[in-house]
């Protein structure tokens, strides 16, 4: 009797244990935000990196204009869980191409791959320079866990005891560490590694220690010993060379994102096949813990896990159109937060009224700039806010006016899905009259570009794309032919060639177009007196 009491005892408590090992407490929600005064209209806006910071969310942004000549700008965006902004900052440009953004030590960062670091100003809501960073991934009271990728040089992972100070390492990539039970844990793609004891690693010669690499300007190691000391408790039986850009992790059975620690196991964030998965590997086998609805499109940017806790992970993911998620882990806590934001977008209209403005112009020795700016209103130009006040940007405008101050405003209109106007006007800033007109009709480019492998897209339908050229083309042309007087120019070997006409002392210039797959053609106006054929 006593057996039998021992026996069922013993079969509660473990089935207790594996009923609590995998019970994840799994909420979801969404968030929306409006985004039109912050992003300039007409772009492509992607997130690139979040983090979460006393419960308030801080997203990087990179919106990529889609035409006139597709600049790039990055944005910091702070919100929170009811989707209200607390600020938005554009980044100035020496930090547009950060490596790391992350909280460490209750300070915000982002910090480049040369270590050079920057701290958020809570208080100016700016990046400033800060002292040189380190490449931290773990530590507890034992060790620190540092992790340096070297691009095509290799990468290492150094182990650092706390009390002696003795440095071990190996060559895999270690910026997804584990400590459990006295172990540490190495989580890749395809494998996960168990060192039972750092020392068992190859041990670094002075010129190896981290801090020597680090303060180097051009950080290189000098040796390699990928599997001294270390052994793996699942391999996936595909190869799997992450640095080659010819894998893909989709032939995996299973992809893992990262492993965390949870009611004393080790778990992993997995992608399967189609779905996303929390899974536990058992004697060299992969269970499957708990499997969610769908395949989030999980991303990281090189060591976002840096100083993370063993049981805490924040993993972003793309949703689509104008979307994009968070991946909490919390011990046995897992919340999914969706996010969609919206901004300013093109919309198509019947005309972009070129004959019009063609109409105006020969009607006016002088144009300013409030007037342009009232037409580009009514026939519903966007304003697609890149202000310059030079010309090196344009070889069509006339020399004379590199040494003017100026600016040009750009606006862009939509008719179709075919032709798109991209038009810029020159304006000299002592009298706002407008000089020069830079005209260039670009095949509209589509804003969603889910399921394709390039950016960007535009119709398909080549025949229809060409004959909307030609309409357009046909339509200006005539209209000069009949309103306007031709003069014969020079046109140079290694320039386009183009027709003029001259109305009421405004040079028109139409650029020739090709037969067919056509992808775009120029105006270009200005003052005749302003016009040298020799530049």
């Amino acid at each position: 009797m006593k057996n039998i009491f021992i026996l069922i005892l013993y079969l509660k408590v473990s089935l207790f244990s594996i009923i609590f090992a995998q019970n994840f407490n799994v909420r979801e929600k969404t968030i929306n935000f409006n985004a039109n005064s912050i992003f300039r209209p007409i772009s492509k806006i992607e997130m690139i990196a979040s983090l979460k910071y006393k419960n308030e969310y801080y997203s990087i942004f990179e919106e990529k204009q889609m035409y006139d000549f597709g600049h790039t700008e990055n944005y910091m965006i702070k919100f929170d869980d009811s989707g209200k902004i607390l600020f938005a900052e554009k980044l100035p440009q020496n930090l547009s191409h950060y490596t790391d953004f992350f909280v460490h030590e209750n300070n915000i960062y982002i910090q480049f791959q040369n270590n050079l670091k920057y701290i958020f100003d809570f208080k100016s809501n700016k990046f400033i320079e800060t002292k040189k960073g380190d490449d931290l991934v773990y530590e507890d009271k034992h060790y620190k866990v540092m992790y340096k990728s070297f691009g095509e040089w290799g990468q290492v992972t150094w182990f650092i005891n706390q009390e002696n100070k003795s440095e071990y390492f190996t060559s895999l990539n270690g910026q997804n560490t584990n400590f459990l039970n006295g172990k540490f844990y190495i989580t890749n793609t395809s494998v996960i590694w168990e060192i039972l004891n750092p020392n068992n690693l190859t041990k670094c010669n002075p010129n190896q220690y981290y801090d020597v690499i680090n303060k180097r300007k051009f950080g290189k190691f000098d040796s390699y010993d990928y599997f001294k000391g270390i052994n793996s408790i699942y391999k996936d039986s595909i190869q799997y060379d992450p640095d080659d850009f010819r894998n893909t992790d989709k032939d995996l059975k299973y992809a893992f994102i990262t492993s965390f620690v949870a009611n004393n196991n080790l778990y992993q964030i997995t992608q399967l096949k189609d779905k996303t998965a929390i899974t536990e590997v058992k004697k060299n086998n992969i269970k499957i813990v708990h499997q969610f609805d769908e395949k989030y499109n999980l991303f990281y940017w090189y060591n976002q896990f840096r100083s993370n806790k063993n049981d805490q992970k924040f993993i972003k993911f793309r949703n689509g159109y104008n979307s994009f998620g968070f991946f909490e882990v919390e011990n046995n806590k897992i919340d999914i937060t969706k996010v969609n934001y919206k901004y300013d977008t093109i919309q198509y209209i019947k005309s972009d009224e070129i004959l019009q403005l063609i109409a105006n112009l020969s009607k006016k020795n002088k144009i300013t700039k409030d007037k342009i700016l009232d037409f580009e209103k009514i026939t519903k130009g966007i304003d697609i806010q890149k202000y310059r006040n030079s010309i090196n940007h344009n070889g069509y405008y006339p020399r004379k006016f590199a040494k003017i101050d100026i600016e040009t405003i750009a606006f862009v209109k939509s008719e179709n899905e075919y032709v798109t106007q991209d038009i810029e006007y020159l304006i000299t800033k002592n009298n706002n009259e407008v000089k020069s007109i830079f005209i260039y009709y670009d095949r509209t480019k589509f804003f969603n570009s889910e399921g394709k492998s390039f950016f960007p897209i535009s119709s398909e339908n080549i025949t229809e794309n060409d004959n909307k050229f030609k309409e357009k083309y046909d339509k200006i042309r005539n209209y000069l032919i009949n309103n306007g007087k031709k003069i014969d120019v020079k046109i140079k070997k290694d320039k386009a060639t183009y027709e003029a006409w001259i109305l009421n002392g405004w040079r028109f210039n139409l650029y020739g177009i090709s037969k067919e797959n056509i992808n775009g053609s120029t105006i270009f106006i200005c003052r005749q007196d302003d016009f040298n054929e020799d530049e």
